[in-house]
């Protein structure tokens, strides 16, 4: 342990090491996989020396190094505004990255989720600081292994509708989306203008998970304490209606937002999913809902599509005048 902390309080302390910056602006990605490697290095060195029997001891580790580099980040600060315009965003980042990490040195479940998504949105914020391409890349990584955990993984315990820590995991990472498309909105050029529309994409697809996975754990309990067949098949008619339902509110409510913010992208996956609910209830529901669950699903359904068409033309109309 001693010389693992030696070696990563020398590589901790390199920008603090010299008084002009050639070397950022000459190999900036290369100090980048540094700082990156020496604090990854360190943390896997400590994990395996102290985990098995020191593993108290080795969550208390990992806050001291998160706090040794919030301080250093406001060294930096204090130091010359232009000198380490890198450094600063880029520790800042992983004092948040160690200590999202330490959270589940004690505890379990949920919380190796949040320290990925977590460190996602950090590194998305610390790439907006230092306009470093690299930094959202690897940001992008961090939020993908959280995003693919929540799905894969936290997404199938059962939990009280809506108010669960599922859903707020899925909130967290809407949340990390919604931070990467703002940001890089505000930025310039066409690789920007990608990201933010995969952002976007990103941010649909995970609400419509969320919801998704609120319906089946809503009704699995239900099924599972069900004592006959046919209060089986009453149960799957009602929640397989409840995602027909689902799928139309969020479409709908998508498609105002493209309207408000006039935005034809928005309005495009809109179409889309209220194109696969309408595949949805002719081509499934129609042969498994009960009638009634069938008729106000088709009533529904065509009330919203007649309400898209009326707002497309009410806005050509305006667009020809």
């Amino acid at each position: 342990m001693a010389f693992a902390s030696f070696f990563f309080l020398l590589y901790a302390g390199a920008p603090f090491l010299g008084r002009k910056p050639a070397m950022e602006r000459r190999y900036p990605n290369v100090l980048i996989v540094l700082a990156l490697l020496n604090a990854g290095s360190y943390f896997a060195a400590s994990y395996s020396m102290l985990d098995e029997r020191h593993r108290f001891e080795l969550a208390w580790l990992t806050v001291a190094v998160a706090a040794l580099f919030f301080i250093l980040t406001r060294a930096l600060q204090a130091r010359e505004a232009s000198a380490h315009p890198l450094f600063g965003p880029l520790y800042f980042a992983l004092g948040i990255g160690f200590l999202t990490i330490a959270i589940p040195l004690k505890l379990e479940s949920y919380w190796n989720t949040l320290g990925w998504i977590v460190e996602g949105g950090a590194l998305f914020w610390a790439a907006h600081r230092s306009g470093r391409m690299l930094l959202r890349i690897l940001g992008a990584g961090a939020f993908l292994l959280g995003a693919v955990r929540l799905i894969g993984v936290d997404s199938f315990n059962h939990e009280p509708l809506l108010i669960n820590a599922r859903f707020g995991l899925y909130l967290l990472a809407i949340g990390a989306l919604a931070w990467l498309a703002y940001f890089v909105s505000s930025e310039e050029g066409a690789g920007n203008r990608q990201w933010a529309g995969a952002a976007i994409i990103g941010i649909n697809v995970l609400g419509l998970l969320a919801l998704h996975f609120e319906v089946i754990g809503y009704f699995q309990p239900q099924l599972a304490a069900a004592y006959s067949g046919q209060e089986r098949h009453s149960i799957v008619t009602v929640r397989d209606f409840a995602y027909s339902a689902v799928w139309m509110v969020y479409g709908s409510g998508l498609m105002l937002v493209g309207f408000w913010k006039r935005s034809a992208f928005v309005r495009w996956q809109a179409i889309v999913l209220l194109a696969m609910t309408v595949l949805k209830v002719f081509l499934i529901d129609i042969g498994t809902l009960e009638r009634g669950y069938r008729i106000a699903a088709f009533i529904v359904l065509g009330a919203i599509l007649l309400a898209v068409s009326f707002f497309y033309q009410r806005s050509r109309m305006r667009t020809a005048a």
